[in-house]
């Protein structure tokens, strides 16, 4: 969903387009709307049906990643309302973007996307077929794939964990320093990179919630900074809620909520002293520059425990803000950290897979996607009738009228 204003989202393809361009592939964005999203770094995307345009060459189709194999109604976001997609938006990132593949005779990897709930059984079969259809398919734990009923599947560590092959910790210091400046910061050497997201709050005011966090900070002489990682989920909104609450407090907080681009996250992330937040990939992003962190995992999505243990980090994952706060002093004391050897390693063989699947063109799994398209069809014709799949031939006059026939009544039919 390269369309939504979420960094951890936005950042897939930026990570893809660099190590996918080290193995020889360019990177065009396809998201459900085709929309840009207004940051810096940002890559511009095309909806995914711009996928079977003839005239358009493509090496293969990657599909993920993030928490996006579902078909659950997406139009609670502002970026799918009002516009009559919010039905399509889950399924066409992953089953549509796999029946594109199967049209276009496209090779198909997956970037490593989790799975957050089991799959409704009405979908079960059919996508049984679009992972059997899969060139290369890998999900980011082992929850995922239980819940997609996908043994086969590679698991592999979340791809953002290689954000610092991207953008180096050393590139981003400049960066820093502006951030700095315009949040106007005295002291750098001290900041709490904090995300909150409404629902980890459990329904605890905003006003009880600073007196906490203040306690915290003057305690550890932090200087919090309130990220809003995700405008889709109004981050915003809550960072400058909670900064404006501390700045009562006396606390010299500050709120990076309108970032310039990606760039200004992961800067403010990379040269953090800790980071504390409910966000997965603002813990990723901050692990993979060797800052420690704390993960409010509230809701307890499985997400967050699959992290923790390709991590080795356990001690990180807490289920409350208090025990996240209880836990700072500890975690800001922590010498910085270092991903497990493992870690790379695997991201480095993923994309290697990645490129290997497009590289082999689309003959291995040719069949098994074509079978795909086969019952996705049959499940349109099934579900709409032959309307649904006959449309580029007719007309809508036709259609309409057609709904009862009266027009043609005791007419022959030439």
């Amino acid at each position: 969903m390269f369309d939504m204003l979420n960094f951890g989202d936005l950042m897939f393809p930026v990570v893809a387009a660099h190590e996918l361009g080290q193995r020889g592939y360019r990177v065009q964005a396809l998201s459900p709307t085709g929309a840009t999203v207004a940051l810096k770094q940002a890559m511009p995307t095309r909806p995914i049906w711009s996928a079977l345009d003839p005239d358009r060459q493509f090496a293969g189709m990657l599909i993920g990643g993030g928490y996006l194999v579902h078909t659950h109604r997406m139009d609670s976001l502002r970026e799918y309302r009002g516009q009559g997609i919010g039905a399509a938006v889950a399924p066409a990132v992953w089953l549509g973007s796999t029946l594109a593949a199967a049209l276009c005779d496209l090779p198909l990897a997956w970037n490593a996307p989790g799975v957050p709930h089991p799959l409704r059984p009405g979908v079960d079969a059919l996508a049984a077929a679009a992972f059997g259809s899969a060139d290369y398919l890998s999900l980011r734990d082992a929850g995922s794939a239980r819940m997609a009923k996908a043994p086969m599947a590679k698991i592999v560590p979340d791809p953002i964990l290689g954000l610092a092959r991207v953008w180096p910790r050393e590139g981003l210091a400049d960066d820093f320093l502006r951030l700095c400046a315009q949040m106007g910061l005295e002291r750098q050497d001290r900041i709490l990179a904090v995300h909150v997201r409404q629902r980890s709050l459990g329904g605890e005011p905003i006003p009880a919630f600073a007196d906490g966090l203040a306690a915290a900070c003057v305690s550890l002489d932090l200087t919090p900074v309130l990220i809003g990682l995700g405008t889709a989920h109004s981050d915003d909104r809550i960072a400058r809620e909670i900064t404006a609450a501390l700045r009562d407090r006396g606390i010299a907080a500050a709120a990076l909520d309108r970032p310039e681009g990606l760039r200004d996250v992961a800067a403010l992330l990379a040269h953090a002293r800790a980071y504390a937040g409910s966000s997965l990939h603002g813990y990723i992003a901050a692990a993979a520059y060797g800052v420690p962190g704390i993960l409010v995992a509230r809701p307890a999505y499985r997400k967050f425990d699959g992290l923790v243990a390709h991590l080795e980090r356990p001690g990180d994952l807490v289920n409350s803000w208090d025990a996240a706060l209880a836990a700072l002093p500890g975690t800001c004391a922590a010498l910085q950290t270092r991903l497990p050897d493992a870690v790379p390693e695997q991201l480095c063989q993923h994309w290697d897979n990645i490129a290997a699947a497009f590289g082999a063109g689309p003959a291995p799994k040719r069949q098994a996607r074509l079978r795909f398209a086969a019952l996705a069809m049959r499940a349109g014709l099934e579900q709409a009738g032959p309307d649904w799949a006959m449309t580029p031939f007719t007309t809508a006059k036709d259609r309409a009228a057609a709904l009862d026939g009266t027009d043609l009544l005791e007419m022959e039919p030439f």
